[in-house]
């Protein structure tokens, strides 16, 4: 699924998005019985629990879903493989869950049936008018090079492992989007494959309603989507900002970033963000983009820094793709935007949840969010964070109900992360993060974002999707009545 613009391992906004990159190519499984009915007929691969390769593929990029162990992991390589591993699993009534990029917060791209994988659906093209046509699978830093290649983009997240199915379904977020719109809002067309096996093409055209639902309604809900063709734009030189300034300035900080990040020119965006990363001590920082000059974007952020003594305030001028390799935290080559053999990126151990201020946070709720990061360095065995990524420009410029992405009244988002050692407890550390949303729920919208998605959030439904839950049940209905695909939040064919 999608991960914040905060979301990177970037010095300035290290959060930690870092999951699996491309897998290697697998052996295939000796399987017996239905396995073997199954791999028969495929192209890609069937990867059982007595598969040596098996240990490796069914992980997702959160430690916390280690101990989840899947009967089989199908590595589709063409929508036919995907038709076929769906039209099996209903014959031999199997459970099956989509898995792109893995990068579920919830877990729900793993599953004790079985994960229908569209990792190897990784092309990624140009066509002649300009539109980027992009397999489900392609991971979102290999998605940037190649359209950067050709002075082109898709607005999207930073997370370099990310899939851009996940991101793109339940929405999209992140520096290119004040200026060109969410990944959703870009999506112009995608290949479906519906729970009856059957695969359609939904467009404005073709299937409009689903069409509609695909944008911002969630991953795994209605179908297993293989292919996706995106509105692309021009992109060349930008300029990126990074400020830190000492722990005390935190809540003049915020003040001044509220009053500028959501309404400012639309070619910044910007992230502040609180944490306490470093042990013994809490930080404050913040960074962005724009679609501009060095000199611009220095005058458009001075206020910002102004608003305490920084300690690094500085400017850059860098190309589209440098940029994009920087917020991912591997500034070298794309190799290092992968998990090793290929990169150098690693798997993280963390839970996260979500807010959106619709308006801006009072003095209280301020000073609530600084006390819940300083209560961190004395709570649990890792680190905290909580980032506030900005809104508005061409975000809230799309009506609430033409798309399934509700969230055009944002000023910002608010994303919780709780991080610590694999081998420490758990518990201490998720209670932590219960108390710092609980603590802000006083002062922020009702709502979370659909691509963070939380197993512990209560009316999820309305939290997600607003006004829009009831035209998404109705789509359900259509495209998946028997909820083949489905979890604990995906979309129903009932209100409860």
């Amino acid at each position: 699924m999608s991960c914040s613009p905060g979301a990177v391992g970037s010095p300035w906004l290290r959060a930690a998005c870092r999951s699996g990159g491309p897998l290697v190519r697998l052996a295939r499984a000796s399987a017996g019985g239905i396995y073997d009915e199954l791999a028969s007929g495929l192209r890609g691969e069937v990867v059982l629990p007595s598969s040596s390769a098996y240990d490796q593929a069914r992980l997702l990029f959160d430690t916390r879903f280690d101990t989840v162990m899947p009967r089989a992991i199908v590595f589709c390589e063409s929508t036919a493989d995907v038709q076929r591993t769906v039209r099996w699993a209903r014959e031999h009534a199997v459970r099956i869950v989509p898995r792109a990029g893995g990068h579920s917060y919830g877990g729900y791209s793993t599953t004790t049936g079985v994960i229908v994988d569209v990792s190897r659906l990784n092309g990624i093209t140009l066509d002649p008018s300009r539109r980027a046509v992009v397999g489900a699978g392609a991971r979102l830093i290999d998605v940037y090079q190649k359209l950067a290649l050709n002075g082109r983009t898709v607005p999207a997240g930073s997370c370099p492992t990310v899939g851009i199915a996940g991101l793109a379904l339940g929405g999209g977020v992140g520096f290119a989007s004040r200026k060109y719109g969410l990944t959703c809002d870009n999506l112009l067309e995608a290949t479906v494959v519906l729970a009856d096996g059957s695969a359609v093409v939904a467009n404005a055209h073709a299937h409009p309603d689903l069409y509609w639902a695909l944008r911002g309604g969630g991953g795994g809900s209605f179908g297993i989507v293989t292919r996706l063709v995106f509105r692309t734009h021009p992109v060349g030189q930008l300029a990126t900002y990074a400020i830190e300034w000492p722990w005390p300035d935190a809540a003049k900080v915020v003040q001044a970033w509220q009053k500028l990040a959501p309404h400012a020119p639309d070619g910044l965006f910007s992230v502040v963000n609180l944490n306490s990363v470093v042990a013994g001590r809490a930080r404050i920082t913040s960074a962005g983009q724009l679609f501009g000059s060095a000199d611009r974007l220095r005058a458009l952020v001075n206020p910002l820094a102004n608003a305490g003594t920084p300690t690094r305030f500085t400017v850059t001028s860098r190309s589209y793709l440098d940029a994009q390799e920087m917020w991912a935290g591997c500034s070298g080559t794309i190799a290092e935007c992968h998990l090793p053999p290929q990169g150098q990126l690693g798997r993280s151990t963390f839970k996260g949840k979500s807010s959106f201020a619709n308006k801006p946070l009072s003095l209280k709720g301020i000073n609530a969010m600084i006390r819940q990061i300083e209560s961190r360095i004395t709570t649990g065995s890792g680190s905290g964070v909580i980032l506030l990524d900005s809104y508005g420009g061409a975000i809230n410029r799309v009506k609430k109900d033409a798309t399934a992405f509700v969230h055009r009244d944002a000023l910002f988002s608010m994303q919780y992360l709780a991080y610590w050692d694999p081998s420490a407890a758990a518990e201490p550390n998720l209670r932590w993060l219960r108390g710092f949303y609980s603590a802000m729920r006083p002062y922020v919208s009702p709502f979370a974002y659909q691509n963070y998605i939380d197993p512990d959030l209560g009316n999820w439904e309305r939290a997600y999707y607003g006004t829009n839950f009831d035209r998404l049940i109705a789509v359900k209905r259509r495209y998946d009545p028997q909820n083949v695909f489905r979890s604990s939040q995906s979309i129903p064919v009932k209100r409860r």
